[in-house]
């Protein structure tokens, strides 16, 4: 029996597909993972840090109408009311400005410190606003998404440092609010001391974070220095 010289049609074609997936398989080895710069990449970290820092814009507008509303409102100005004003439980976890010669793990754990401060605070205060009787929605409100957005930025911040600093002991010490037990008194003059308190602070800090996650982005990322 004569054997065929020929090639069934078939192999032919198993065969030009076989080398055609080989090839089609080295050049997409060879395409970098992530084209940032093109825009054709989802980069997280650096998603994350700028969602960090829209929460904190975020932060910044609440806490300026919340500090407007509340002082509009103002019925004293006694000593008593301007040493509640000007002291704040957040300053002991404040970042120092170093600008960017900062140890980046460092510095993103004292921010999430400084952030943290407030988580407390800020949720007592929605529970007392709630609980009182004529409290303007508007107040109320702004209270509340004070608290969400303070409590999402805090984690970003704990998930940028394990993307940074995957191996970093994260030892987290909020500062205690001394005038929670004010804003829980029965007593309006100690809820009116605790919540001046706080929008003053807030008023304050909140212009901090906002300017210490941009020297963040910068110190991560390289960009917009």
């Amino acid at each position: 029996m004569e054997l065929a010289l020929t090639q069934p049609p078939f192999f032919g074609t198993l065969l030009m597909l076989v080398v055609s997936n080989l090839l089609l398989w080295e050049k997409a080895a060879s395409i970098p993972a992530c084209m940032v710069e093109d825009g054709g990449c989802w980069d997280p970290l650096e998603e994350t840090v700028n969602s960090a820092i829209q929460k904190a814009e975020n932060l910044r507008n609440l806490a300026h109408h919340l500090y407007v509303e509340f002082n509009s409102q103002l019925m004293r100005w006694d000593e008593t009311v301007v040493k509640t004003g000007t002291y704040c439980h957040s300053t002991l976890a404040r970042p120092q400005n170093k600008g960017i010669n900062i140890e980046i793990e460092v510095y993103l754990q004292t921010l999430i410190n400084f952030v943290g401060s407030w988580i407390s605070p800020l949720l007592h205060l929605v529970i007392e606003l709630s609980a009182m009787e004529g409290v303007p929605e508007t107040i109320l409100s702004k209270a509340k998404d004070l608290e969400e957005n303070n409590r999402q930025l805090l984690d970003d911040l704990r998930w940028i440092l394990t993307k940074v600093s995957p191996t970093a002991e994260m030892k987290e010490e909020f500062p205690s609010w001394g005038y929670l037990s004010f804003l829980k008194s029965s007593s309006k003059n100690h809820k009116f001391l605790a919540v001046f308190n706080l929008s003053n602070c807030l008023e304050d800090d909140t212009k901090f974070t906002l300017y210490h996650l941009r020297i963040l982005k910068c110190l991560i990322t390289g960009k917009d220095c």
